[in-house]
C-alpha cells in the first residue's frame, strides 16, 4: 500500500508509521535525537506533521487502529492537547472495553493506559472525567487469559 494516486498518505500508513516510531522509542531509539541542530529541527517538523496527521485520521479510527499506535507514541510524540484528544476518542469508542473486543485490543489498550499513567499522573488528573473514568475502567479490567 504505497501513496494514493493523489500523493496523499493513507490513514493506515499514518497509523503504521506512528506505531513503528513508538515501538522504536520503547527499544531506546528516539526519533527526537539527531546528530546536528538541523537534523533535530527536521525531525521535529516531521514528528509534528505526523502528530497532525494522526489527529486528522483520529475520528475514523477504530479500536484496532488506536491500539496499533500504542502508548509510547502517544506519550512521547503527541503534545498534551493531542494526547487529550486521542484518549477522549479512545473513551468515546470504548477501545478495549467494548463487548466482543479481541484479547489483543484489550491488552494493547491496557498497555496504553499503563504507559500514560506511568508517564504523568498529573496529566491524568487534568483529564475530563469521562476520559479518566475510561482509563480507570481499563485499568480495572481483569487480564484476559
Amino acid at each position: 500500500a504505497a501513496m494514493r494516486q493523489d500523493g496523499a498518505v493513507g490513514a493506515d500508513q499514518i497509523i503504521s508509521c506512528a506505531g513503528s516510531l513508538g515501538s522504536l522509542q520503547e527499544q531506546g531509539l528516539s526519533a527526537k535525537k539527531a546528530a546536528s541542530g538541523a537534523a533535530a529541527s527536521s525531525n521535529r517538523r516531521c514528528l509534528d506533521l505526523l502528530g497532525e496527521r494522526v489527529m486528522t485520521a483520529l475520528p475514523q479510527m477504530s479500536d484496532s487502529d488506536v491500539c496499533l499506535i500504542g502508548g509510547a507514541f502517544v506519550v512521547t510524540y503527541l503534545d498534551d492537547t493531542e494526547k487529550r484528544s486521542f484518549l477522549a476518542h479512545c473513551a468515546d469508542i470504548s477501545a478495549g472495553l467494548a463487548e466482543g473486543a479481541s484479547v489483543e485490543v484489550v491488552l494493547a489498550m491496557q498497555e496504553l493506559e499503563y504507559t500514560v499513567r506511568r508517564h504523568s499522573f498529573s496529566f491524568i488528573a487534568s483529564l475530563p472525567d469521562k476520559t479518566k473514568d475510561y482509563l480507570m475502567r481499563l485499568k480495572a479490567v481483569s487480564q484476559p487469559r
